[in-house]
């Protein structure tokens, strides 16, 4: 029996917790250096990632079995969903909320690290 139907999901849950736990760690720190509203950013950064990856686990994972086509379409249609959902918390962090940009960057960054981690300790 295979284990790859499980193991998918597994990985999607253990890349999250990972991007959540590093987000959460780089929020404390901004929160430490620069005060709550870098401590907001980094943690709203972080937390974009992690519902990007979140969507693009469902759209990878989710519906079964497809041909190499269809699992292809399935990619791209999810790191495209990934990616646009990223783009529109950044549109509002910056935008409406008026929070610091570096902190938010950081947070990406440290969640998108850590998510390669996760994926390299995996394999």
């Amino acid at each position: 029996m295979s284990r790859i139907p499980v193991a998918g999901p597994r990985l999607a849950r253990k890349t999250a917790l990972a991007q959540m736990v590093t987000g959460m760690v780089v929020a404390g720190a901004a929160g430490l250096m620069s005060g709550p509203k870098a401590a907001a950013a980094a943690a709203l950064g972080a937390v974009a990632i992690v519902l990007g990856s979140l969507l693009l686990a469902r759209a990878l994972v989710g519906g079964g079995v497809h041909s190499a086509t269809g699992a292809l379409g399935r990619l791209l249609l999810g790191m495209v969903g990934k990616w646009v959902l990223v783009a529109a918390v950044f549109v509002l962090a910056i935008g409406i909320l008026k929070l610091p940009v570096l902190p938010l960057i950081a947070g990406l960054a440290a969640a998108v690290v850590a998510s390669m981690v996760a994926a390299a300790r995996a394999s």
